[in-house]
């Protein structure tokens, strides 16, 4: 759990550890302050306040890194939708460039376990722009030049138009990438149980971002945003956060399976 007062936050890690920090959008992540600040932060964290989380349903056209203060040195780059057609999708709900980017933001960080998460389990994490831009090739760009370990990326899938029955998980892996398709089977092991409808593996060949250069890379379609019922699946509970402040520590645990529970 996370909170929030005038910029800065406080988290507890997976140590147990109470952190006063502050989040950059573009440079650094999460930073732990001196000694004034964690007895600023011991004190926050006895009063209740909103979850740190308010920007799980915005656009934006800024990447958002998390940076541990004792990390494993992977780094998880965990990419956004960019449709310019975003709202115009057959969206029963949320506009899909937000479902996206809602499931990364809290697979990065905070969500009902804070600890679960990429940045509470000492990954480095960065969660991509989702500018209704159609400039999906930056977030590849931008997950090259980080020198992201894996590219995960993040949509909601459609069929039709909104009140369409089709739904069902899917992930989508590198052909000839014995470690794309090793996450890509973690992903669905771990995803399955949760997603409703069942779940579907192809290969995402065509896909640009299939093509990022971190060596564990998947794409993943998470569930349907033309299906009713799978949209109030996804919108649903969370305190008003939604299925991912429960579940989106799942990519966690997939990537944690397959790099072997790297810690510091």
């Amino acid at each position: 759990m996370a909170w929030s007062l005038v910029g800065f936050g406080c988290a507890v890690l997976a140590s147990g550890i109470l952190l006063l920090f502050h989040s950059s959008e573009r440079k650094g992540g999460y930073r732990r302050l001196g000694r004034a600040g964690a007895a600023v932060g011991l004190f926050l964290g006895l009063l209740w306040a909103s979850p740190a989380s308010a920007d799980h349903t915005e656009i934006t056209t800024a990447h958002k890194y998390w940076t541990p203060t004792l990390s494993n040195g992977f780094k998880v780059f965990l990419s956004s939708p960019r449709h310019a057609d975003s709202r115009s999708r057959g969206e029963c709900g949320w506009e899909e460039n937000i479902n996206g980017r809602n499931w990364n933001r809290y697979a990065a960080a905070d969500g009902a376990s804070n600890a679960q998460s990429l940045f509470g389990s000492t990954y480095l994490a960065s969660v991509s722009a989702n500018a209704r831009d159609n400039n999906y090739l930056a977030n590849r760009t931008t997950s090259n030049n980080w020198g992201a370990d894996v590219h995960l990326v993040t949509h909601s899938n459609a069929f039709q138009g909104c009140g369409n029955s089709a739904q069902y998980l899917l992930v989508m892996h590198r052909t000839g990438s014995s470690q794309s398709n090793a996450l890509t089977d973690e992903l669905i092991k771990r995803l399955n149980p949760v997603v409703p409808g069942g779940s579907n593996k192809w290969d995402c060949d065509g896909l640009a971002e299939c093509n990022a250069l971190a060596p564990h890379r998947a794409y993943v379609e998470l569930f349907f945003h033309t299906n009713r019922s799978a949209v109030n699946w996804y919108q649903s509970g969370g305190q008003g956060h939604g299925a991912a402040w429960d579940n989106a520590w799942l990519y966690r645990l997939a990537i944690d399976t397959r790099l072997g529970y790297p810690r510091p």
